[in-house]
């Protein structure tokens, strides 16, 4: 993966994840700012599951259709949804011990948030129409939690765009890590890429 072309997607992510910090900061009444550290294309294999090994992981995933096709997933370790899940639903700190049906309806709009925001900078960049399926919620390993992909799980010959993703909260300051994936049809980023240009 040429520079370029990374930066081309990493300007997607930033992009994005500005217009996700908004409407997380709207719904929960509390100031949100998303960073976005790293952005790298990985081939599947057992990069995933390494991502939290040995950690319960909350997965929310969405079938990505369009121009181009393929599934997005939100990975959050569970401590982490949690406190995400209380942000959402306006709870002091440590008030859900685990993640109730409330608080999976919170992730899963978490989740449709933010992988609706990175969609609609991916759209607005490409010049593509794309539409997201409605958010499904899987607890568990990770490689479990991606069982739910079906067709778009990661495969040996489909790359994956893994965006770590770094929430900062404010009252009271906190920071909570997890991961975006953008896992496209194998054809896909060749499609994204003659779209920009980008060699």
């Amino acid at each position: 993966m040429s520079t370029a072309r990374l930066d081309a997607l990493r300007e997607v992510a930033n992009i994005g994840a500005g217009h996700a910090a908004t409407a997380l900061s709207t719904l929960t009444g509390t100031r949100i700012m998303i960073s976005v550290p790293m952005v790298n294309i990985v081939p599947p294999g057992d990069y995933v599951p390494e991502i939290a090994p040995h950690t319960e992981i909350a997965a929310v995933q969405m079938a990505m259709s369009g121009e181009i096709n393929g599934g997005t997933v939100f990975l959050l370790p569970i401590p982490a949804a949690l406190r995400l899940a209380e942000r959402m639903l306006r709870r002091n700190r440590g008030t859900s011990p685990n993640l109730g049906n409330l608080e999976q309806s919170a992730l899963k709009e978490a989740g449709n948030i933010l992988a609706g925001a990175y969609l609609t900078a991916l759209s607005e960049f490409l010049d593509m129409r794309l539409m997201l399926s409605p958010p499904t919620l899987k607890i568990g390993e990770p490689a479990q939690a991606l069982d739910a992909l079906g067709d778009h799980a990661p495969r040996a010959d489909s790359p994956i765009l893994c965006v770590e993703t770094e929430f900062f909260l404010e009252e009271p300051v906190e920071s909570l890590h997890g991961y975006f994936l953008l896992v496209p049809d194998s054809d896909a980023f060749d499609a994204i890429f003659r779209a920009v240009r980008v060699d």
